[in-house]
């Protein structure tokens, strides 16, 4: 399972339509409703956003970080945000990101390349169509 935390409307329906059939995917549409999900099940990944309204992305990480139960469920973050100065990026990493993407960057290919490789170099990670 993946977790899509992503406010734009459009790229949430692409992602969608690209893992149908490949992942299990649940979407939130800012760090608040992520951390419900998570309170609910462990995806094998998240992919976030960073710029979204209510809570962001960097709060989303903190607020993991600071919730145990969520923080040892080591679910691996790859970050993928309009975000692409070196201090966002070693932010975001500071925080627990696996991986961090530009979206202005990356192809869809590209993202999904990123979560194969991270999934496969995650150690006990579950299959992403589970």
């Amino acid at each position: 399972m993946i977790l899509v935390v992503e406010d734009d409307p459009i790229l949430k329906n692409l992602l969608g339509h690209t893992f149908s059939g490949k992942y299990q995917v649940f979407f939130a549409s800012n760090g608040a409703e992520a951390l419900e999900v998570l309170k609910k099940h462990t995806p094998s990944l998240i992919l976030l956003d960073l710029m979204m309204p209510d809570m962001d992305g960097f709060t989303f990480m903190e607020q993991v970080q600071a919730q145990p139960e969520l923080a040892n469920q080591h679910v691996p973050i790859i970050v993928v945000s309009n975000l692409g100065q070196e201090k966002d990026i070693e932010r975001a990493k500071s925080l627990g990101a696996r991986a961090y993407l530009v979206k202005a960057e990356v192809s869809v290919e590209e993202i999904i390349a990123k979560i194969q490789e991270v999934l496969s170099a995650a150690p006990g990670v579950a299959s992403a169509a589970s």
